[in-house]
């Protein structure tokens, strides 16, 4: 249990960080950070961890006989929506200087 628990942290972590790199420098729009200068790099890879994550999630789960939910009897979908939204959301939040 304490393996799962580490896990979720630290998927909660790095969400935290992502969340954090897209909407705290917004001020500081003459040095965009690595998630500013490539969205589309850091949605593949949001996507990507979330279809991990759920899939083991749901491993997990069966193992023990309990119900899944959508996004775990659904991975890649869940996966796609994130990469979707984080990419979305990357953009719509980074100002671009006219050239």
């Amino acid at each position: 249990m304490k393996v799962q628990l580490r896990r979720i942290g630290l998927v909660l972590a790095l969400a935290a960080i992502l969340v954090g790199s897209i909407f705290a420098p917004l001020s500081a729009q003459n040095n965009p950070n690595f998630v500013q200068r490539h969205p589309t790099a850091s949605a593949i890879a949001a996507g990507a961890g979330t279809t991990y994550y759920l899939k083991h999630r749901a491993k997990w789960k069966k193992e023990h006989g309990e119900k899944l939910n959508f996004a775990e009897r659904h991975p890649y979908l869940s996966g796609f929506g994130v990469a979707v939204v984080t990419h979305h959301m990357i953009k719509k939040t980074t100002k671009h200087e006219p050239q």
